[in-house]
């Protein structure tokens, strides 16, 4: 099993660490790019700066450019606030992994 943490950490931590086989840790690190990429579009898209965002979604505004680079090990209840406070659903932070289930 590999811990999915942030480059620089060499053990987990808190609550937000998990365990992971190995060959999953590489697929989770390109889905949180994914998310975090998705999180700035959204962010940006409405004209809010991180700080704003952050308070929006009730996460530290110092944790929201780790969140957008996709850094971050976001709860769900981190992402329920995104959707919430972005007024999109949760499924439209994965726009890809339904185009992709779609093609199946």
């Amino acid at each position: 099993m590999a811990c999915v943490s942030p480059p620089g950490k060499s053990r987990p931590h808190g609550p937000s660490a998990i365990q992971v086989p190995e060959d999953l840790a590489p697929i989770i690190k390109r889905e949180r790019r994914r998310l975090g990429l998705r999180l700035r579009a959204l962010r940006t898209a409405r004209g809010l700066t991180q700080e704003q965002a952050a308070e929006m979604i009730g996460i530290h505004p110092k944790y929201m450019p780790r969140v957008e680079a996709g850094r971050a090990n976001l709860t769900v209840d981190n992402l329920i606030a995104a959707s919430v406070a972005y007024g999109v659903s949760l499924r439209d932070l994965f726009p890809e992994a339904y185009a992709e289930d779609a093609t199946k």
